[in-house]
């Protein structure tokens, strides 16, 4: 099928989406006023509950659309990640390469520039009108890791890729399907959200559910092969204008600085210390990328990441797989296994804390520091977290429990080759962010090491043996005996006790909540977040359903009773087999005769009626 009928087909599907939308909005409120008018009915005997309970178990569903139809219509939508618009005073050299590329692409409209913390590059039209169809304003937002993670040249490559998205004019066609793609995304998050806080909703989730899920599927369809097509012909014009080995090198390079980027977060900036931060963790960033260690990573790590299926998501991969992409870059051939990744960080702009401090939430009334005396402090802090972990598991191993430990036990077991059990029962000890799933006897070392500083007199200075001495004497027991003649050289003492607080009844693999974490509030095994929506859905759905239980009885209390009307008596008459004769005027209607006058024969009951019948003016004339 041709991509022109697809998007027509899309743009369809968008414009049924707003009329089902507003067609079941009024419905439900012909609903609401239809139970209003029965329950105001003079015939009315009893209120309509089950109606109205009807309408508040709907109230919610009906929102949930209507407000995915609002936020697609209007693009009104919270961002997942804070972003900033730079200037150019701050980022004189990413404008100047924008700009650059903006016009050898033909782009004669602007191009701002905004930048936030995820790993990627976006370009996108906003402020446009039509349901997209009219010019808007050139944003491409750019993540500061990825400023940071990649040489200048690879750089270039990623936001021509990005821009060429501008100059075939592709962001018209995602204009629109941006709103379809969030009105679909928006309905189904509420609707399953909301579905669960309340058992009432969840009655009445499953048509618009399965409506949303019939839709996801056309979307799927029609729209995911379009946007494959043109980011490969966005590769094509950016491959142009700035070399296909570079842009291949720039889209491996990038699919393997998004889990850098989260292992760097999750290890400093999530563990730091309260109310210290690094200055500039961006640049800090490119430091950690360019060490030696990672570099060493980055291979197999980029190997591991062409080789893994594309992400999928709800809507489908919107992007052709990473490798079918180098292949086609690269002719048909594999990828060089040694692709360039060190970082200049020539492109980061220059922000402000209080800049940084907006796209950092934990910046937020934080004091900054240099890199490297926050690294120092940081390592201070992340060894004092792994103490008392150490000292609980040396208990579990020699015991007695409950009591302190000191140096010398934990320098005996490494000796007598107890280095294993000890570093398991540690790494069961130690929060989640603090552990080293490759390598649990890095962990021992640096809580050892962490142990030793903290029976230190003086802080040791940068070309101190102590971190190697320790290292041998975990991964070698016979180098224990050097770290004791070196410990006692500075004056420690073995057999003092460490100041830890041993643990109460704690189960080893409880992970006990650390000073520098941000976690999520629970009650009663239920976030905060879930709390809210359980809260707010309850609350509506409540409103909704006093409020027409509320007016519903009003009117039913109002309503005009129906005036009583006696019910008619129908007297008996008798039917002669023959025509009764109007009595004349002259004659007077005669009382019927007596039943004594005709005695009762026992034996007639026996007898068939006799066919000859008396005149009816017989009884007319006869008198008592």
């Amino acid at each position: 099928m041709s991509h022109h009928i697809r998007l027509a087909l899309a743009a369809i599907l968008l414009v049924t989406f707003y009329a089902a939308v507003a067609l079941t909005i009024l419905i439900w409120v012909t609903l609401v006023i239809l139970m209003f008018d029965v329950a105001g009915s003079v015939w009315a005997t009893t209120l309509p509950v089950t109606g109205f309970l009807f309408c508040a178990g709907t109230a919610v569903p009906v929102y949930a659309l209507g407000d995915a139809a609002r936020r697609s219509l209007f693009l009104v939508d919270t961002p997942s990640t804070p972003s900033l618009e730079v200037g150019r005073g701050r980022a004189a050299a990413l404008h100047a390469l924008v700009d650059d590329l903006a016009e050898r692409l033909g782009i004669s409209e602007p191009v701002r520039i905004r930048l936030h913390t995820a790993v990627g590059a976006e370009a996108v039209d906003e402020d446009t009108r039509f349901l997209g169809l009219s010019a808007g304003n050139h944003v491409l937002s750019v993540g500061l890791p990825l400023l940071a993670a990649l040489p200048h040249r690879q750089i270039r490559a990623v936001m021509a890729h990005e821009l060429a998205h501008l100059s075939l004019r592709h962001h018209r066609v995602r204009a629109f399907t941006l709103r379809l793609e969030t009105s679909l995304t928006v309905a189904r998050e509420s609707l399953i959200s909301f579905g669960t806080a309340n058992g009432l909703v969840g009655m009445y989730v499953g048509l618009p559910q399965a409506m949303i899920g019939l839709y996801i599927r056309l979307f799927r369809w029609l729209v995911q092969p379009v946007r494959r097509r043109q980011e490969l012909e966005a590769d094509h014009t950016a491959a142009r204008l700035c070399g296909a080995p570079t842009l291949a090198e720039a889209l491996a390079n990038r699919a393997v600085v998004e889990p850098l980027w989260i292992e760097f977060h999750r290890m400093y900036l999530d563990a730091a210390p309260d109310g210290v931060l690094p200055a500039d963790p961006f640049r800090a960033f490119a430091r950690t990328m360019a060490d030696p260690g990672v570099q060493d990573r980055l291979p197999a790590l980029r190997a591991r990441m062409v080789e893994a299926p594309a992400a999928q998501n709800e809507f489908g991969p919107s992007h052709p797989h990473l490798a079918y992409r180098l292949r086609r870059l690269t002719k048909g051939h594999e990828p060089a296994a040694a692709i360039a990744c060190r970082p200049d960080a020539a492109l980061l702009p220059d922000l402000l804390p209080g800049q940084i401090a907006g796209l950092l939430a934990r910046y937020v009334g934080a004091s900054t520091l240099p890199w490297q005396d926050w690294i120092d402090r940081w390592v201070d802090a992340r060894n004092a977290v792994l103490v008392e972990p150490l000292c609980a598991a040396v208990r579990t191993l020699v015991g007695p429990e409950h009591q302190p430990v000191a140096l010398h036990q934990v320098l005996h077991l490494l000796e007598a080759g107890q280095r294993m059990p000890l570093a398991r029962a540690l790494a069961g000890r130690v929060p989640e962010a603090h552990r080293e799933p490759d390598d649990p006897l890095a962990l021992l070392s640096a809580a050892l090491l962490a142990l030793v500083k903290s029976r230190l007199t003086e802080r040791p200075g940068p070309g101190s043996p102590l971190p190697q001495l320790v290292r041998d004497a975990v991964l070698q027991p016979s180098h224990v005996s050097r770290l004791s003649l070196h410990l006692a050289g500075c004056g420690v003492d073995e057999t003092a006790p460490a100041q830890d607080t041993p643990e109460t009844g704690q189960h080893p693999s409880d992970e006990p909540e650390q000073a520098g974490y941000s976690t999520a509030k629970v009650s009663g095994g239920i976030p905060e977040a879930g709390r809210r929506v359980i809260s707010s859905v309850r609350a509506v759905t409540l409103t909704v359903l006093i409020v027409v239980v509320a007016v519903g009885g009003l009117r039913w209390t109002t309503r005009d009773k129906p005036a009583f009307v006696p019910p008619t008596r129908v007297t008996p008459t008798y039917s002669p087999v023959y025509p009764i004769s109007p009595p004349l005027p002259s004659q007077p209607y005669a009382p019927l005769p007596s039943a004594s006058a005709y005695p009762f024969n026992p034996e007639d009951r026996f007898r068939l009626p006799s066919p000859v019948l008396t005149p009816p003016d017989f009884y007319l004339s006869a008198t008592p």
